[in-house]
């Protein structure tokens, strides 16, 4: 989702950190890729960020690959210029004779000689212990130039991400968390699957026998929906509702149909369901759930929750087709909007099953 930042105010833009990844990184280092801001001067707008492991860590890219990785982006994303923020608890501000001081400060360094070789531009580069409210931060060009953090969770950013329903997860590892494998869950759903398959098949064997095989597929969708729509916080499906829905996601109208439901207005209650399908369902069905999540992540600017998604649907399926490719296009910062092309076939394959997603065709004269 690209953010308009103000690039001589190091503070606001440290601190917005956190509300952009969806995380607080750790141990980290990030690396932002900016235009210029159209209208607004000292004004840049952030196109796409990702986070790297600190050049403090053991496992990590080495300077060179990240510095190449950094002008591929640019390349990609029409970029002008990348912005570093490094997070990680054993630096010190201005320690020039720490090893670890040094050790980051040649990583960016090599970073900056990489980018300017290709007439791009490190434009700035700062250095935090924590992106903590107080927290000092500190230019690593000039360690004499530095301050203190505003509250990351106040920020401009953060207030319009958590309007947009984005919440700021204290660590990456709790954001991994909430799809981790709810076992209980998991077993009462298992245990109720096969009995849906069954019944499942019956129903698509009937519409074979009565010459209207797409019958099957439009019962199916309908059954999703009313899951969807009877989907929230307070009301959770049950078992037997979601492995009906896990055998419906098996037949790829469905499937079809269910990115279409990404950019209507029961968006909201289908993420939460596939949140809990994701936490529910046995591999391989648990990948087409985290899949959907993924789309429906990306599609609304939420790269961090898409990525470990797409990790968690090829965990389940390595070889599952539109996680693969999604992977891909977010790996390669394709625009969210891109997305938008998989919306309208799933708008038209539930138009064709004379279904109502809660978004009208674009040729439609529905309001």
């Amino acid at each position: 989702m690209p953010v308009s930042i103000h690039i001589h105010d190091p503070a606001d833009l440290i601190a917005a950190v956190p509300a952009m990844l969806g995380f607080t990184p750790i141990r980290s280092l990030v690396l932002l890729f900016v235009t210029h801001h159209p209208e607004v001067e000292g004004s840049a707008v952030v196109q796409f960020l990702v986070r790297m492991e600190s050049p403090l860590q053991d496992h990590r890219l080495s300077d060179d690959d990240i510095a190449q990785y950094a002008a591929d982006m640019c390349a990609r994303m029409d970029a002008h210029a990348v912005l570093a923020v490094l997070v990680d608890d054993r630096l010190s501000r201005p320690a020039h004779t720490d090893a670890a001081d040094a050790r980051c400060r040649s990583a960016l360094q090599t970073l900056r000689t990489q980018l300017q070789s290709v007439d791009l531009a490190l434009a700035g580069a700062w250095c935090t212990r924590a992106l903590a409210a107080h927290t000092e931060w500190w230019s690593e060009a000039t360690p004499e130039q530095y301050g203190y953090l505003p509250d990351p969770t106040a920020s401009r950013i953060a207030a319009e991400y958590t309007a947009a329903g984005r919440p700021i997860h204290a660590t990456r590892t709790d954001l991994i968390e909430l799809l981790d494998v709810d076992h209980a869950l998991r077993h009462t759903v298992t245990a109720v699957l096969d009995d849906a398959a069954a019944q499942a098949h019956r129903r698509f064997v009937r519409a074979v026998q009565i010459g209207d095989p797409s019958a099957y597929s439009r019962q199916a969708l309908w059954q999703v929906m009313q899951t969807i729509a009877h989907t929230s916080t307070l009301e959770v499906p049950t078992p037997r509702a979601l492995a009906d829905v896990a055998v419906a996601l098996r037949d790829s109208a469905v499937r079809e149909a269910m990115f279409g439901v990404a950019d209507g207005e029961h968006a909201h209650r289908a993420h939460q369901l596939w949140t809990i399908l994701t936490r529910a369902l046995p591999d391989p069905d648990r990948a087409e759930a985290a899949m959907l999540l993924a789309f429906s992540a990306y599609l609304h600017g939420d790269g961090g929750l898409a990525g470990i998604a797409l990790d968690t649907a090829l965990a389940s399926d390595p070889d599952h087709r539109m996680a693969q490719l999604l992977d891909l296009a977010l790996s390669t910062a394709m625009p969210p909007h891109r997305l938008r092309r998989l919306c309208e076939a799933g708008i038209e394959s539930a138009t064709e099953l004379r279904i109502d997603i809660g978004v009208a065709a674009q040729d439609s004269s529905t309001d």
